[in-house]
């Protein structure tokens, strides 16, 4: 995984490690497994049974073993995707508090007051704040279809996308966390959805973007094919109807939706705070410290 994009190949033997499959390597660049009926029924529908299920990422080597081509547009790509987004939408996690080494982070946020003042804690506790994960599949839509599943995470206190992702070994399932000690959130799910998606943009905008160039010489090669085959007609309903149509098919698009999501909920400390200033003026002070997004809110 890179840059919180996952590979096709990734993709599929994640997903048969869910289902508790182990493909079998046969032969250099070809797997097989054994999928029982109800994944098949899944996959394929009401009519599917059991069967020995082969496959590759590679078209020569399906061409050559009959194996199933599993590659961006396939037919059984999509059939995975679309048991994928049957899931449950939406689930919860956390990270505990003693993946953190509190007299640390105690240490820290106190240096940060300031050098020229003077900070003592009264009293702590320990919170939690929301962050909501997703996973998004997007798909290119130009000559070709290209798909593939970012996962993003919001904090749902600023809004801000992580530009980094979370290490799996840290997030436990379940709510577990007291009600009571989670802090509301200040960005909407619509809005945090809304920032996933624009970082997803930017990152596509800073990649390959030859496959939108090829569409769009693509549409305007069609669009001069069918303005001579109208010229001189009058049949304006009939162009502007086929020029529409045209422009639905090969305008470059992209394409997301949510697949999956948790709210995730983070560690946030606590800390009251009398702060001693320069000139002796005490003042009480609340600050809270995520150590997720190295983020402090002093109030």
């Amino acid at each position: 995984m890179k840059g919180g994009i996952v590979t096709i190949t990734q993709l599929v033997f994640n997903f048969l490690s869910l289902c508790k499959l182990e493909p079998v390597h046969i032969r250099q660049g070809v797997w097989q497994v054994q999928v029982d009926e109800a994944l098949m029924k899944e996959l394929d529908g009401w009519r599917a049974q059991a069967r020995l299920l082969q496959f590759t990422f590679e078209q020569k080597l399906a061409e050559s073993y009959g194996a199933e081509l599993i590659t961006s547009g396939s037919y059984r790509l999509n059939t995975i995707l679309q048991v994928i987004r049957k899931q449950g939408v939406l689930s919860h996690a956390h990270i505990p508090h003693e993946i953190f080494h509190e007299p640390s982070i105690r240490k820290k946020v106190l240096q940060n007051i300031g050098f020229d003042r003077r900070a003592y804690v009264l009293n702590s506790a320990l919170h939690y704040g929301q962050y909501l994960l997703l996973d998004i599949n997007v798909t290119q839509l130009g000559l070709d279809k290209v798909e593939s599943i970012h996962h993003t995470t919001i904090n749902l206190s600023t809004g801000e996308v992580l530009n980094f992702t979370l290490p799996p070994h840290l997030i436990q399932g379940g709510t577990t966390v007291p009600k009571e000690s989670v802090l509301k959130r200040k960005c909407s799910f619509k809005q945090a959805y809304a920032n996933a998606t624009a970082s997803i943009c930017s990152e596509l905008n800073r990649g390959d973007q030859d496959w939108i160039k090829q569409a769009n010489h693509k549409l305007a090669s069609e669009k001069k094919r069918l303005a001579e085959f109208f010229e001189g007609t009058t049949t304006l309903s009939q162009y502007e109807a086929k020029l529409k149509e045209l422009e639905h098919r090969l305008t470059p698009k992209i394409q997301m939706d949510a697949i999956r999501g948790a709210i995730l909920y983070v560690p946030i400390f606590y800390y009251r705070l009398v702060v001693v200033e320069p000139g002796g003026k005490e003042r009480i002070q609340n600050l809270y410290y995520d150590p997720i997004s190295n983020r402090e809110e002093l109030e």
